[in-house]
């Protein structure tokens, strides 16, 4: 058997792809900030922000550090740090409505990469993605096809046989279809023999 490819795949690699704009202006923000802001540091602005919080003490401790007066470099710490907190905090609001997060059907924040300061959507995930959308032969797998393949044959073997006699509509049928057959399955699956019907043979 070849691979089999299952629907979707084009659909949600697009959906991904369509959001990237909404994105860029996030990660837009955090650079003018001052913040050096990667694949890594996105990841973490749509999560806990752990890491990006650290880096905001780390930068006003380095921007105030410059200030020889201890309540003046005091005061602007608590002010820079703040303003890269508050900084932190809306842009990571903007990226989890980016990434749907208030829906059923949220991205993946995973998909996304930066390069340059530009969002694009990761070429690693796309091929993750593939292969989670494609399945790949097994003996079973094999096995069942063949089985579905017999049934198939069948089907379109008995259906030929009555496709001549005007006292049936179809050799094998479902319990939803009045005309007469020789066997047909009802709404569980389950199959049934009208015995009778060999009568019109």
């Amino acid at each position: 058997m070849e691979p089999i490819k299952k629907n979707g795949l084009d659909r949600e690699v697009k959906r991904h792809e369509m959001n990237v704009e909404k994105i860029q202006p996030i990660v837009n923000d955090m650079i003018e900030t001052g913040f050096v802001f990667g694949t890594g540091e996105l990841r973490d602005l749509g999560s806990s922000c752990v890491t990006l919080h650290d880096r905001a003490i780390e930068m006003a401790q380095k921007d105030s550090s410059r200030i020889r007066i201890s309540f003046k470099r005091d005061a602007d710490y608590k002010g820079t740090l703040g303003r890269l907190n508050e900084t932190i905090e809306n842009n990571a609001r903007e990226l989890k409505k980016a990434l749907l997060y208030h829906t059923s059907t949220p991205l993946e924040i995973e998909a996304f990469e930066i390069n340059g300061g530009v969002v694009g959507v990761s070429l690693d995930w796309v091929e993750s993605k593939e292969r989670e959308y494609t399945i790949l032969p097994t003996g079973e797998r094999e096995h069942a096809m063949q089985l579905v393949d017999n049934v198939k044959k069948a089907i379109d073997e008995l259906n030929s046989f009555v496709a001549g006699n005007d006292n049936f509509g179809k050799g094998i049928s479902t319990s939803q279809d009045g005309r007469r057959c020789l066997c047909w399955l009802d709404s569980d699956g389950n199959f049934h023999e009208d015995k009778e019907a060999y009568e019109f043979i």
